[in-house]
């Protein structure tokens, strides 16, 4: 599903035992155990096999009860830190007293941080554990000696100016507010619209094979079709659709999950609503794949037919893994005033999986499953919002990351999936104490 699950539970005996030995006593069969375990945690699982190899050499396991400061703002680091359990708050002070600190942000399970021990520049924040929480440990000399080898496989990953900005602009600078795209609080993107630019090349061979299956199958359900005197070309009938999925395959048990599946296609524009106005839904509407948008899309060569036939069932064992997600960006698509007993249930049920909900009461959560809003942004650089902006919404990311900036300071942390941003501003109803840049 879309939001963060936790990661599997870092309490198995085995693997931190052979973490808590010192690194030339580890063995090879400890550090294979190691490994194996840390290849499940979010912060490593982009890391080359090889880097991951030596973090595992060199690592050290901690566990910290809460309200514990790993450093402060101002003081020279020593290590780099990965979070494997619990959570901490970033705290940062305008005048480097520790009393005015505020807390801007929380790191939460796979969130890396403490690269500035590469050049030794101060900490920009203060970290705090929030709860009991565990990390992955790694000293300064031998990060460094890491950075030195694997520097190719670590740019991407770290955050900058150590890792690299997809915008290649500096990043201690914010940019040009006038010149980046920002967000229109509360306006949902609407459900017809397509999130995607440009189509996964892997979406676009689901729609072929989806299309080419139908034309070989049940070839009546692509036609010309008239509706309130106007002509609709080679379009499809969304009810058909979902019956003809559930038909192919039985890893489909449902019509809400079929509904979820050709969401998948929509997202991405390879499957459209004829007049761009809806998204998927189960009814008397009609929906054209982006092939027939030509008036001379071609039918499929027998070759096509024998190759449709081949890949089918795993382009549907594709689209029903994917459809959850869609389906569940669909709903927060849609303004909350149109959202059905059912849309409500399913945003709650997804609300019970997200870390920073966790301490929430039940009515809480129902209630948040009405006005919560899906935002997809695209381009990296973009600024969310502003430091010293008033606050407006909170925000819980989904997929992706995001850089928290500070003016003079540049990026002191960054966030990733389902870590949280942006309520101090409203409880506090006090100026935004940082930027968030995409």
């Amino acid at each position: 599903m879309v939001a963060a699950h936790a990661a599997h539970s870092s309490s198995s005996a085995e693997w931190i035992a052979c973490l808590d030995k010192r690194p030339l006593e580890r063995s090879s069969e400890g550090v294979d155990i190691i490994f194996t375990r840390l290849k499940e945690v979010k912060a490593f699982e982009k890391f080359h096999p090889n880097l991951l190899h030596q973090i595992c050499l060199c690592g050290y396991y901690e566990n910290l009860e809460k309200g514990i400061t790993l450093f402060r703002q101002g003081d020279i680091g020593t290590n780099w830190y990965a979070v494997l359990a619990g959570s901490l708050d970033v705290k940062v002070s305008e005048t480097s007293s520790h009393q005015d600190a505020v807390t801007i942000c929380t790191l939460g399970i796979g969130t890396a941080f403490g690269e500035s021990i590469l050049d030794n520049t101060p900490r920009h924040a203060t970290i705090v554990t929030r709860e009991s929480s565990e990390l992955l440990r790694i000293e300064q000399k031998d990060f460094k000696a890491l950075w030195e080898k694997y520097r190719q496989y670590m740019a991407g990953l770290l955050a900058p100016p150590y890792g690299v900005m997809e915008t290649g602009s500096n990043n201690d600078r914010i940019p040009d507010k006038e010149n980046t795209p920002l967000i229109e609080p509360h306006v949902p993107l609407r459900p017809a619209n397509t999130i995607t630019k440009v189509p996964s090349e892997k979406i676009l061979r689901a729609g072929k094979i989806l299309r080419n299956a139908i034309l070989s199958r049940a070839p009546h359900m692509i036609r010309d079709r008239k509706y309130h005197l106007k002509t609709y070309r080679q379009c499809c009938v969304g009810t058909e659709l979902v019956d003809w999925m559930m038909q192919q395959t039985p890893c489909v048990h449902s019509r809400t999950q079929a509904v979820g599946m050709w969401q998948v296609l929509l997202e991405d524009g390879v499957l459209n609503h004829v007049d761009q106005e809806h998204h998927f839904q189960d009814k008397y509407l009609f929906y054209r794949f982006l092939d027939d948008e030509n008036e001379d899309a071609p039918l499929p060569t027998e070759e096509e037919k024998k190759e449709c036939d081949e890949e089918l069932q795993d382009t549907m064992l594709l689209l029903s893994q994917m459809g959850p997600d869609a389906h569940m960006r669909m709903i927060l698509r849609k303004p909350p005033g149109q959202r059905t007993v059912d849309d409500l249930e399913i945003i709650y049920e997804e609300l019970l999986h997200i870390k920073a909900l966790s301490h929430l009461s039940t009515t809480v959560k129902r209630e948040l499953a009405g006005v919560l809003i899906f935002e997809s942004h695209a381009k990296g650089g973009t600024v969310l919002f502003n430091q010293g902006e008033e606050g407006t919404s909170w925000y819980i990311i989904l997929k992706g990351s995001v850089n928290v900036v500070i003016y003079g300071k540049g990026v002191v942390c960054t966030l990733h999936e389902g870590d949280d941003f942006g309520k101090l501003a409203l409880v506090n109803d006090a100026p935004r104490a940082a930027s968030i840049v995409l």
